[in-house]
């Protein structure tokens, strides 16, 4: 897809995020993935006149088509090509220490999973790629057909949760080379039981595919930094705001956000608190906040989507 071509990125839960942001004019925000652009847009309406929002993306197309979609907006905002991990870097280079809002939207965006060439989805027939940022050495066509059988079987375990992984691993390195999506995405189906196939609400591929995005854009340690540093650089009484779409990626933000908001962090046989821990968050829900059916009926990529907020003591 050309820049020029409009956005087929639908945000989601986009009511629920700009409630939960609960923003006012004057803030300082950061939209830590500008992807299509629709939380961005929401913010802007509701921070200006007189707010500060930046907005990263380390995918160079999706910060393109905003500036081709939404040049008023752009004019106005500072946008960033660098990976949310950098959040602190790209704050001190804007003469900027503390902000008042952090989102994030930790799927891919509808544009980059149906993007001819970019080898996200299994759907069409394209070079094997999966690169968020394209100025990156790793692909996924590295790790296919370069990873050993074990090393390859580890990461479809560890970051897809798939539990044939070793059957998968084998029958992709039996196939090498393996240079196309459609291609990987055979191999993958017929290593997994046929009876367990027939009763898969999914693509039999889905898994593999996602652990191996994961590896390629080490997508865990990034999401770690993220969140470590947000909470940093958030104001007292800031909130960020994260949406996850899986279970592990879910998992983390769910395990920092949680170890911000306890006080002592001492091992479990410690029998008196040397720490000195304090909560440095509070959850802003008890529980994460999922899409309504309507939601998921109107955009059925929203149903594994996953809303947690914190707000900074």
């Amino acid at each position: 897809m050309s820049v020029m071509e409009q956005t087929k990125h639908v945000s989601v839960m986009l009511e629920e995020v700009i409630e939960m942001l609960d923003l006012k004019q004057g803030m300082i925000v950061v939209d830590a993935t500008l992807g299509g652009g629709g939380y961005t847009q929401e913010i802007y309406k509701r921070i200006m006149p007189g707010g500060t929002l930046i907005a990263c993306d380390q995918d160079s197309d999706a910060i393109n088509r905003f500036k081709e979609h939404y040049p008023e907006i752009a004019k106005d905002i500072l946008i960033v090509h660098s990976n949310y991990s950098h959040i602190r870097k790209v704050l001190k280079e804007h003469n900027m220490r503390y902000v008042d809002r952090i989102v994030a939207d930790l799927g891919l965006s509808s544009d980059q999973i149906e993007e001819g060439g970019r080898g996200f989805s299994f759907s069409g027939d394209n070079i094997i790629d999966m690169r968020m940022d394209r100025s990156k050495s790793l692909s996924a066509i590295n790790i296919v057909n370069e990873f050993s059988e074990k090393e390859l079987a580890d990461v479809i375990f560890l970051y897809g949760d798939e539990r044939f992984s070793r059957r998968i691993a084998k029958a992709i390195c039996d196939k090498r080379p393996i240079i196309s999506t459609k291609e990987l995405a055979d191999i993958i189906s017929k290593a997994i039981p046929i009876s367990v196939r027939k009763k898969m609400k999914m693509h039999p591929a889905t898994k593999t595919f996602q652990a191996i995005r994961i590896a390629v854009n080490d997508e865990y340690e990034h999401l770690k930094t993220f969140l470590t540093e947000g909470i940093d650089v958030l104001q007292s009484s800031g909130r960020f705001v994260v949406v996850s779409f899986h279970s592990g990626e879910d998992r983390v933000v769910k395990n920092i956000f949680r170890t911000n908001a306890r006080g002592c962090i001492c091992d479990e046989g410690v029998p008196v608190c040397c720490c000195e821990h304090e909560p440095v968050v509070q959850f802003l829900t008890k529980k994460a906040i999922k899409p309504s059916e309507e939601e998921i009926a109107r955009n059925p990529r929203s149903r594994s989507a996953r809303l947690r907020g914190v707000i900074k003591k």
